[in-house]
């Protein structure tokens, strides 16, 4: 009966023991993000990015810097927390007279509600680091439409906060107009393409080729040079279905043939 008892205790404290480590053991472990750093006209660093659990978005940004040639981060530390007061060269503040410009950041497509030096990542997760002026020039944040890609019809649109006469707050899926397209294919080749005064652009039937094209959509400030629509990641794409049945061919061959006597008579799509 003692030997049931002693054996009894020692596997109690092992498995006490065993409790301990492992939250340990998980808290030393890694994680892994995609993060991406898009300056005034170009990306400037595009990579994944492998930091301890319990980092933060801050720490990956400074991983990236610490062992990247490609980016050079100059911080302090603010009333609010990490301040990113420049990358490579582009210091906050330098574009607008009101200096309202500057480094923000975005994690899987959405903006947090704590500064970069609070929000904690997770394995995964998508961190875009982007120069612009939200708040005074102007920022949206495009997703794309390809639900009418096969009649070469493409649009962007952005989650965007309106005011109404009594100023109140509200989200809207807003159509991104006076954009500028570069549509991708081939091998390498790219084609600017801008967009009817409704935000839809018209993809030219010889370079609408079944497969993935990549896309990218580029808005800038006439007054400040500063982006107004933030970019995609450079390998960012989308796929073109080709009609595969017989009918559904020949479908599409009349279709655009329509499209083709619509444009000739300048009837707009709305």
């Amino acid at each position: 009966m003692k030997t049931f008892k002693k054996t009894t205790s020692v596997i109690l404290c092992a498995v006490m023991l065993l409790c301990c480590f492992v939250p340990v053991a998980f808290a030393a472990g890694n994680v892994t993000v995609k993060l991406r750093v898009e300056g005034i006209d170009s990306c400037i660093y595009y990579e994944d990015v492998t930091v301890s659990n319990g980092s933060t978005a801050y720490d990956v940004l400074k991983t990236a810097d610490d062992t990247s040639d490609d980016l050079t981060v100059t911080a302090y530390d603010s009333t609010y927390g990490k301040y990113i007061a420049g990358i490579n060269g582009i210091v906050a503040g330098s574009y607008t007279e009101k200096a309202w410009d500057g480094w923000l950041y975005r994690v899987n497509g959405t903006e947090p509600e704590v500064g970069i030096g609070s929000f904690t990542v997770s394995d995964g997760d998508s961190i875009v680091v982007y120069y612009g002026d939200p708040y005074n020039t102007g920022m949206q944040y495009p997703t794309v439409k390809t639900d009418r890609l096969s009649d070469g019809k493409l649009t962007f649109t952005s989650l965007d906060t309106v005011y109404d006469e009594n100023w109140n707050a509200e989200t809207k899926e807003v159509t991104i107009t006076g954009y500028t397209l570069i549509w991708g294919w081939g091998d390498g080749q790219t084609m600017e393409i801008t967009p009817d005064e409704n935000g839809i652009c018209t993809i030219p039937d010889v370079v609408l080729t079944d497969g993935e094209h990549s896309v990218q959509i580029v808005r800038t400030d006439s007054a400040t040079g500063l982006p107004t629509v933030l970019r995609f990641a450079p390998d960012y794409t989308v796929k073109v279905n080709e009609p595969t049945s017989f009918f559904a061919k020949i479908f599409s061959f009349f279709q655009k043939i329509f499209n083709a006597i619509k444009k000739l008579l300048g009837i707009v799509d709305r």
